[in-house]
């Protein structure tokens, strides 16, 4: 659950839900039109920005077959480099004009939570749009940020023109997001679950049923556009004593690094540039990026591709080891640029190379059957350290790959491990880090004052 489960940690007030009047909205037929509007809307703006996910990746590295790293390795390293500042200085640029125009970019945690689910529809799809071009041409981010923004957006404006209270477009806008996490992944489970319990903080019925009929309508829509079959393609996995023994120490090995990500990503966010300098600080961090893939082509993209990898047992150690340190340190610099993007793809993707990493150094000692088992178990525990959200992290590892139901009890022995460490090192998860971050130092310099007048 995250960040304190029903008081979402220090850095955002306790969510005011009257569940009287959820209730009273569960019987209203305004209600539901808007849900299936929502969900609809959320499918189709999924496909869409697939789509143009695809059209960028293909134009810029020029491939027409195969999945992103593949084109990106074929690609001459020069075309990297060029292409991560072509992409910086452009979205940099716009990003800066849209936040004049429009106003800051609020947050999905910020805007459930703070603003009663009010999201400016038309500078959210804009941010949305930017941000899945951004991960099409490289930038080291996830690509569920932009459907979970574009589904979001689309609530608080159908809401509005509904003429729904504060109370049922908060419970509204987080179905949106979760809905579009649903279509593009195909999740319609795990994208309710993360609507419930990361973006509302609660699994109560009143706020699950209208999440899963969101994500289930979206997920339904999305197979006009999107194929339907797992993310990740993954084979048997079969449960043995060892790998069971072995999540334990793998769930206190990813609480730790789950927290240091926390902290990572709450400095980086907090720090942000802002401003016209935008422009500059994202294209060098573009910059950066790409000449870092010139070398390690595996830095690029949102980590799909890299966590099939890990998947397939087709990562050497030497690889596992340098992705494993160099993409945080480029997602830390897209963010601290001041680019946004999703967080949940990287994450994935880190949660598989720590459980490689772990799993060989086990195995050596005691085996424990194919590496795929080790890549999930740690995909699902970093997941739930890092969004301190154990039930939605569960579904959507189990979802994703359509496996894994077999080591379903050594996932959980992780999961649990994980979120426990990471939430007694850092009361907060990924999607609150940057107020958390914020507040902390804030209270630290209060006292430091305080300290000073008293001298």
């Amino acid at each position: 659950m995250p960040a304190g489960g029903s008081e979402r940690g220090p850095a955002q007030p306790n969510l005011p839900l009257d569940h009287d009047e959820v209730d009273r909205a569960l019987r209203s037929l305004r209600f539901w039109v808007v849900v299936v509007l929502i969900g609809i809307g959320a499918g189709l703006g999924a496909g869409a920005l697939m789509a143009i996910l695809h059209a960028v990746q293909h134009l810029a590295y020029g491939f027409r077959h195969g999945d992103f790293q593949h084109g990106v390795r074929a690609a001459p390293g020069w075309r990297r480099v060029v292409v991560m500042a072509a992409a910086g200085l452009v979205l940099g640029t716009a990003w800066v004009v849209l936040r004049r125009v429009g106003g800051p970019v609020r947050s999905l945690d910020e805007a459930v939570w703070e603003r009663e689910g009010n999201l400016p529809l038309v500078s959210t799809v804009v941010n949305a749009l930017l941000q899945i071009v951004a991960v099409g041409a490289g930038a080291t981010l996830g690509r569920e940020g932009a459907p979970k923004e574009l589904g979001a957006g689309l609530a608080s404006g159908l809401c509005d023109r509904a003429g729904l209270d504060s109370t049922q477009r908060r419970v509204l806008v987080a179905c949106g997001a979760g809905a579009g996490m649903a279509a593009v992944y195909n999740v319609p489970f795990g994208g309710a679950m993360f609507a419930a319990e990361v973006l509302l903080g609660t699994l109560s019925l009143q706020l699950v049923v209208p999440a899963l009929a969101t994500a289930a309508v979206a997920t339904g829509v999305s197979w006009l556009l999107l194929a339907d079959r797992p993310t990740y393609e993954v084979g048997h996995l079969p449960l043995s004593a060892s790998v069971t023994l072995w999540a334990v120490p793998l769930g206190l090995v990813t609480g730790l690094v789950g927290a240091g990500l926390v902290v990572l990503v709450g400095w980086t966010k907090a720090r942000a540039t802002r401003g016209t300098r935008t422009a500059w600080s994202v294209t060098g961090a573009f910059v950066v990026v790409g000449a870092v893939a010139v070398v390690l082509p595996e830095v690029l993209g949102n980590g799909k591709d890299v966590t099939q990898l890990a998947l397939s047992g087709a990562l050497s150690l030497p690889l596992v080891a340098a992705v494993l340190v160099v993409r945080p340190l480029a997602t830390g610099a897209c963010l601290r640029s001041g680019a946004v993007g999703g967080l949940f793809t990287p994450t994935l993707a880190l949660g598989a190379l720590v459980g490689i990493l772990a799993g060989r150094a086990w195995g050596a000692l005691w085996p424990a059957g194919p590496e795929a088992g080790f890549a999930l178990i740690g995909s699902a525990a970093l997941l739930s350290a890092a969004m301190q959200s154990p039930i939605a992290s569960i579904v959507l590892v189990v979802e994703l790959t359509h496996s894994g139901l077999g080591l379903l009890v050594p996932i959980a022995l992780a999961v649990a491990g994980a979120t426990v460490v990471s939430r007694a090192l850092v009361p907060a998860s990924i999607y609150t880090a940057s107020g958390w971050w914020r507040d902390g130092h804030a209270r630290g310099d209060q006292r430091r004052r305080g300290s000073t007048r008293r001298r």
